[in-house]
């Protein structure tokens, strides 16, 4: 047929074989239980135009329009359509097999339980499209842009897309299995129902994308960019994601298994009452994240920066972190179990209401951290630093700490029980309330620090050496110090039972020992004791302000400048003379020495 125009045709019960169609315009046209075989149509248009119960196979279609098409039960196969124009169709019940589209536009159309195998499609541009059951298998798609697109009950399956593009595009109850996607973009568009499994997503760009009820299996993303993509009751299992890039990434009531993340970024991370199990992160690095009634379990971070991060209401099981860097971030109301630390720093961030068991840090340094209601249990810390910290209502329980420090730091109610202390170091500390009970401390160097209140309970003490030091009102029961120095310190135990000092000096037993022994065994006048008490009362507050913490306010009988008054002992002067002096009576008396020639300090 050339140049043929067919107006208000009926085609019925007609076969058409070796048939070719040139420059033919059908308008208002009807066919019904056609077959045609082996045929061409070239440069042609069907308006208006309705078929039923049509098969097409071993066809060549080129620069063909369709406007106001109705396609019923129709069956093409074998067929290759070239600059395709389709606008107003709808197409229910219809197969496709070994069909291939280049340089074909859909506009405004409808597909209705229709089904594609083994499809080709390149160049391929829908718009304004609705699907309801449909089925894609074993196809490719090359070029193709998919516009407000509305896809409902659809399965994709060993589908492959290369350049594809899908935007302000909805999707519901749709399944994807065996599919890859390479330079792909999806935009706009929301996911609901959505199952992929089998998936991969090659140099992709996502940006406002919206998955609710989502299930993502055995899945691989490589070289992706998301960006405000968020996921509500997802179930996400066996994903690789490598060298992706994320920005406003939000999570909500989601499930994420056997994840592994390598080389990946994150800005503005969400995750609302999420599970993360079996997680593996390699070279991740988290900005201004928030994540909120979330459960970590088995875990791994190697390589990972944390930047502006706040977590709260959170379980962590199994978690460990080497090479980890955090950076102003607050966790509260926090659960950890078995979480570890190896080459760890800490800066600008805090800790409020967080229980932690079997805790273990290893080589980590811990800068301006706040510790509000803490509980350690078993915990096991090995070269750690705690840097202008601040500690309240902190406990530790059945510990083993090993060259653990605290440096220019504000303790307040500290607790340690049931615990073994090796090459502890506390150096211009302000400390008030600090109770040891059960523990045993080896190597503990304290210097120019400050301790109000401490409690010792059960403690023996090794090896150590204060020095700079003012300890006040401290209570001691059971306590063993052996091979304990104490220099130009004013130590004052007021209450103690049971104490035993070993290969200490006299004057340093008696610190341990009785509230004025040190005062009165050094040979400082009280102007001095006042001078070295204010210094180091001025050095605490200049630390605790450079670290922007809050003061703790002195006792009013801290605050005192002058020595307490003692009771006098025979051969000792009380007069108001600066420096105390030994009496030079020859009586011998039980606090002189007993050698004939007086010295200015009294020998043991």
């Amino acid at each position: 047929l050339l140049n043929f125009t067919s107006i208000n045709g009926s085609y019925i019960n007609t076969t058409y074989s070796n048939f070719t169609v040139v420059n033919a315009s059908f308008i208002n046209g009807i066919e019904f239980n056609l077959t045609l075989w082996n045929v061409s149509l070239i440069n042609s248009s069907f308006v208006n135009y309705t078929r039923i119960n049509y098969t097409l196979s071993e066809a060549y279609l080129a620069n063909v329009s369709f406007v106001t098409f109705t396609a019923i039960n129709i069956s093409t196969a074998n067929t290759t359509a070239v600059n395709v124009s389709i606008v107003n169709a709808t197409f229910i019940n219809g197969t496709e097999f070994n069909v291939t589209a280049l340089n074909n536009t859909i506009f405004k159309a409808s597909f209705i339980n229709y089904t594609r195998i083994n499809f080709t499609l390149f160049n391929t541009s829908l718009t304004n499209v609705s699907t309801i059951n449909t089925t894609a298998i074993n196809g490719t798609s090359v070029n193709s842009t998919f516009i407000y697109v509305d896809a409902l009950n659809g399965t994709f399956m060993n589908v492959t897309d290369v350049n594809g593009s899908i935007s302000w595009s909805m999707l519901k109850n749709v399944s994807y299995v065996n599919f890859l996607s390479v330079n792909g973009s999806l935009g706009n568009s929301t996911w609901l129902n959505v199952t992929s499994k089998n998936a991969s997503y090659f140099n992709q760009t996502w940006v406002n994308l919206t998955m609710i009820n989502a299930t993502f299996v055995n899945h691989t993303l490589r070289n992706v960019s998301q960006l405000n993509v968020t996921y509500i009751n997802a179930s996400i299992y066996n994903v690789t994601s490598t060298n992706v890039t994320t920005v406003n990434l939000m999570y909500v009531n989601s499930t994420i298994v056997n994840y592994t993340a390598v080389n990946v970024t994150e800005f503005n991370l969400t995750v609302w009452n999420g599970i993360l199990n079996t997680t593996k992160f390699v070279n991740y690095t988290m900005v201004n994240s928030s994540i909120a009634g979330t459960r970590l379990f088995n875990l791994t971070f190697v390589n990972y920066t944390g930047i502006d991060g706040s977590y709260w209401n959170m379980t962590w099981l199994n978690v460990t972190f080497v090479n980890a860097t955090h950076i102003n971030f607050t966790e509260t109301d926090i659960v950890r179990t078995n979480v570890t630390m190896v080459n760890a720093t800490a800066h600008n961030s805090s800790s409020v209401n967080v229980l932690s068991i079997n805790e273990t840090l290893i080589n980590v340094t811990l800068r301006n951290h706040s510790f509000i209601n803490v509980t350690l249990v078993n915990s096991l810390l090995v070269n750690v630093s705690f840097w202008k910290h601040y500690r309240k209502n902190f406990l530790a329980k059945d510990s083993y700490w090993k060259n653990v420090s605290f440096i220019h730091g504000v303790g307040h109610n500290v607790t340690i029980v049931n615990g073994i202390s090796v090459d502890m170091l506390l150096f211009d500390e302000s400390q008030k309330i600090i109770n040891f009970t059960n523990v045993l401390v080896r190597n503990f160097t304290v210097y120019n620090s400050t301790i109000k209140r401490p409690v010792f309970r059960n403690v023996s003490m090794w090896n150590s050496l204060m020095l700079l030091t003012k300890i006040r009102a401290g209570n001691a029961r059971d306590v063993t110090f052996i091979d304990v120095t104490v220099n130009e310190s004013d130590v004052r135990f007021h209450d103690r039972v049971n104490v035993v000092a070993c290969n200490m000096t006299m004057a340093q037993k008696k610190a341990f020992a009785d509230s004025g022994a040190l005062a009165r065994k050094r040979r400082w006048s009280e102007q001095e004791m006042r001078e070295m008490q204010e210094m180091a009362h001025e050095e605490t507050e200049t630390y605790i302000e450079q670290a922007g913490r809050g003061e703790e306010d002195p006792e009013p009988e801290e605050r005192e400048t002058t020595l307490k008054p003692v009771t006098p002992t025979p051969g000792i002067s009380t007069s108001s003379t600066p420096r105390p002096s030994l009496s030079t009576s020859s009586t011998p008396t039980p606090s002189m020495s007993t050698s004939s020639t007086p010295t200015p300090s009294m020998s043991t």
